[in-house]
């Protein structure tokens, strides 16, 4: 008898991904593909490894945080990763009834503060921490350092990737340069529409020495 898998036990019968789907924990997806379901309220479908049909339909906050930090141009997300969990404290009409919520994202290299709408009129801080993706080779390591440059303010995104092999380019992922410019972008502005951004980035800087 194969081992007994617990979590398709539990699925909830729905077509979407829920957050009792998490309850037994955390899960990290790899994104490949988004698009936007057709009528209602039109909302966004990602796709992602393994979801069996079964889509991620983020609510709001979860979607500002996605494109806080990964841009707002979600044909750009396929073939990132992020974490998700089960955020019980979520409510709706004022019951809590949990929720999906976004705790770690590929394309950080420090935690990213911001102030989120919770509930009408009032705004809570999310923190997002970077999710490190294990690496395998050399386009890996370039993958982490180009990351690292598109949230940075030392070189420009187009300086950075002028310095990768043209082998090295043949290996990374299509579309990685487009990402890697909404991640640029997102950062700029995050930087230019939270003052504490810049504080944290100089506090960042004195610890690591630099």
């Amino acid at each position: 008898m194969g081992k007994i898998d617990i979590n398709r036990a539990m699925r909830p019968k729905s077509d979407q991904l829920n957050a009792d789907d998490l309850i037994a924990g955390p899960r990290t997806i790899r994104i490949n593909d988004v698009r936007q379901e057709s009528g209602g309220e039109e909302r966004i479908e990602i796709h992602y490894d393994g979801d069996d049909n079964r889509p991620w339909k983020p609510a709001k906050t979860a979607l500002r945080v996605l494109a806080a930090i990964w841009g707002d141009n979600p044909e750009k997300w396929s073939g990132m990763h992020c974490t998700i969990f089960c955020d019980p404290t979520v409510t709706w009409a004022g019951v809590a009834v949990g929720g999906v919520r976004v705790s770690h994202m590929e394309g950080l290299t420090q935690p990213r503060k911001m102030m989120l709408t919770k509930t009408r009129g009032k705004k809570a801080e999310t923190i997002v921490q970077p999710l490190i993706v294990e690496k395998a080779g050399a386009s890996d390591k370039w993958k982490e350092r180009l990351f690292a440059v598109a949230e940075g303010q030392e070189m420009t995104v187009e300086e950075a990737w002028a310095k990768v092999p043209e082998s090295v380019r043949q290996e990374l992922d299509p579309g990685l340069y487009d990402q890697l410019q909404a991640l640029e972008a997102a950062a700029q502005e995050h930087r230019e529409n939270d003052p504490a951004a810049a504080v944290d980035a100089l506090n960042a800087s004195l610890e690591s020495g630099e």
